[in-house]
């Protein structure tokens, strides 16, 4: 499976998760801080994305900006107008620092730094389910691990599926010269 539509699906059902199990509780301040940590994760996890898209592009950037900042103002909507704009803000600026952050790596270590992307996401989305509906956190924090290391394993098997792709590139290149 390629890396950008695992990443798209990972989003998707992250996103599905947040909007139907994670509710109001009133308190503002809780409010805000589950928003700002989902709409951060999700940035840094669409700039990283992006950037396999778009590849060093002023075009990654600029939609990677808007698309967080838009769904971090979809999940602060859940909470009210200040945590609206809180998940803007959030998405704007997780997103800039991913963009800026993977372009620094080669390709192999970009697609490890999106799965560790990735997998913060899910596991910052587990625990603000379980902390909604007051689940045991021995489990969940076992579940992270899992999930971590599924997402570690995936980003190795494709990084060693793309150096075999290289290789037989270069060969067919050299054999044609």
């Amino acid at each position: 499976m390629d890396v950008v539509l695992f990443s798209a699906i990972v989003l998707v059902l992250n996103l599905i998760l947040i909007m139907f199990f994670i509710r109001p509780t009133g308190k503002q301040m809780e409010s805000m801080i589950t928003t700002m940590v989902l709409t951060s994760s999700f940035g840094l996890s669409i700039g990283f994305m992006m950037w396999f898209i778009f590849n060093h592009a002023l075009t990654a950037t600029l939609l990677s900006i808007s698309t967080a900042a838009f769904l971090g103002m979809v999940i602060g909507g859940k909470f009210g107008v200040k945590c609206q704009i809180e998940g803007f803000f959030s998405g704007l600026m997780a997103s800039m620092m991913g963009i800026m952050l993977i372009m620094m790596f080669n390709l192999p270590d970009g697609q490890f730094l999106l799965m560790v992307g990735l997998a913060f996401l899910c596991c910052i989305t587990i625990f603000s389910i379980a902390r909604q509906h007051n689940l045991n956190y021995k489990l969940l924090l076992l579940l992270c691990i899992t999930v971590t290391f599924v997402f570690i394993i995936f980003s190795k098997v494709q990084e060693t599926e793309h150096r075999q792709h290289h290789l037989h590139e270069t060969l067919y290149q050299l054999y044609n010269y």
